[in-house]
């Protein structure tokens, strides 16, 4: 099986695996006055106008900054078939955000830039935490992005329904059967369904992926060379959490009917009191907070569950990659912006701190947990400055934070992850639906449909 990545990271955040993202290609050359014009997406649409001008005004500010760079700006987000058709043509923007997912097909197929040198202009580059970095690295070593999100998942959970079921809300459970045992007890106690899970537009295959890293297993191994599936194998760790999930629904009847969710479905119907656990990133404190308007004091979150042999969880997140087609200075000016747009809050006290207070006053959640991508040197102090403005309870994420040192966190399946998720959502799908489907033959059919896709992914 693949080793993964030990991390050691002071918190974790994010959300949306798919994230707006960059900029339509201009010429490499600098102007006649020495300007250098870069391209770069992720403005928000008009239908948002407060986004829109914090947008603005970060690019503004940015350009102050630096008058020798211009920054033109679109609301392109990344999808396979734009961004291949994009390189195809020459015209990919000069600054675009990718899924973990894609790196590695991408950098295989040259279709990023190589920004292993001006990666040290980055400030405090020299303290990124290596473990954050290696996601943006390729086989030889070489620096392709800069990650801009990492999160890894974790149990979130309803405290209010744990203290009416006879629940600690401080205990969660940290083992899949601690889970199966906790959400029977919501079930049978309060008649709220007592687990959930997202099934739906690649989300059942990344919760599936996540359940099989928690049971000691990987999606893909090594062979001959290459990534072959393996989730599909005989008494694999996908294999393992479907059945646990057919026994939950079918058996325990503690996941009840409705099994066509999405992530944003999980979250209202999380929010409306519905669901008693369910897996995610920490950002969906912040959305059935902010926009369902949860009580704050009702959402916990604890460490990922284990098959109790081993502590592994999925990170996931976004890399900002530089067109491959950007001259020298545009990628030394798309790093600078980087930097100044992504990074800046999570190495700058003041600015972390600045930038929770406002987030206060305008009745957002602050203090949810929050990756560490620098060394703690660095990483610590920004921590504290966001936290003497949190405005929910922190003692509510301790089981989480306190975890995350003795977690494996692994990354996404190499090859074609988004693919494989989505062949997986009907895996899902089919035993959580239909009592008579067979996990094992479930999971073939995945693999069945996902294994052309794997293997040109690497010619």
């Amino acid at each position: 099986m693949r080793p993964s990545p030990r991390r050691t990271l002071a918190g974790i955040a994010l959300g949306a695996l798919v994230i707006p993202l960059a900029a339509c290609s201009d010429s490499g050359d600098a102007g006649a006055d020495g300007t250098v014009t870069i391209t770069v997406s992720g403005r928000p649409a008009a239908a948002n106008p407060a986004a829109v001008k914090l947008f603005d005004d970060k690019v503004a500010a940015f350009e102050k900054a630096n008058p020798d760079i211009r920054v033109k700006t679109n609301e392109y987000e990344y999808d396979q078939q734009s961004f291949q058709a994009k390189v195809a043509g020459g015209n990919l923007e000069t600054v675009v955000r990718v899924p973990l997912t894609e790196m590695s097909s991408l950098i295989k197929r040259k279709q990023v830039s190589d920004i292993t040198e001006d990666f040290k202009q980055v400030k405090h580059g020299a303290q990124f935490n290596d473990e954050v970095l290696s996601v943006a690295r390729g086989e030889d070593g070489r620096t392709y992005g800069v990650p801009t999100e990492e999160y890894a998942l974790g149990l979130v959970y309803n405290r209010k329904l744990f203290e009416k079921a006879g629940l600690d809300p401080d205990s969660p459970p940290t083992t899949w059967d601690e889970v199966r045992e906790a959400a029977k007890t919501i079930k049978d106690k309060t008649g709220v369904d007592g687990y959930a899970q997202m099934t739906k537009e690649n989300t059942g295959g990344w919760m599936l992926t996540a359940m099989t890293y928690s049971f000691g297993d990987d999606m893909q191994e090594q062979s001959g060379g290459r990534w072959v599936n393996s989730f599909h194998k005989e008494g694999s760790g996908s294999h393992k959490a479907l059945d646990l999930l057919k026994e939950m629904r079918w058996t325990d009847k503690s996941m009840g009917r409705n099994q066509l969710r999405n992530g944003g479905d999980i979250e209202r119907d999380f929010a409306a009191g519905k669901i008693g656990m369910t897996m995610a990133a920490p950002n969906m404190i912040n959305h059935v907070i902010d926009q369902y308007k949860s009580d704050k004091n009702d959402v916990g979150i604890g460490p990922m569950p284990s098959d109790g042999s081993a502590k592994r969880t999925l990170v996931g997140g976004n890399v900002a990659v530089i067109s491959p087609k950007a001259s020298p200075e545009q990628r030394a000016a798309a790093v600078k912006f980087i930097d100044f747009y992504y990074l800046a809050s999570k190495y700058d006290p003041k600015r972390a701190g600045d930038q929770a207070a406002v987030q206060n006053k305008d009745g957002l959640t602050v203090g949810s947990p929050l990756v560490a991508f620098f060394k703690p040197e660095i990483s610590d102090p920004v921590e504290e400055a966001v936290n003497k403005h949190a405005n929910v309870p922190l003692e509510h994420f301790a089981a989480y934070r306190e975890s995350l040192g003795d977690y494996e966190l692994v990354v996404e399946p190499p090859v074609e992850g988004q693919n494989v998720y989505k062949a997986l959502d009907n895996a899902v799908q089919a035993v959580l639906t239909r009592e008579d489907a067979d996990p094992a033959k479930e999971l073939n059919k995945a693999n069945d449909l996902v294994k052309s896709q794997v293997e040109r992914a690497q010619q």
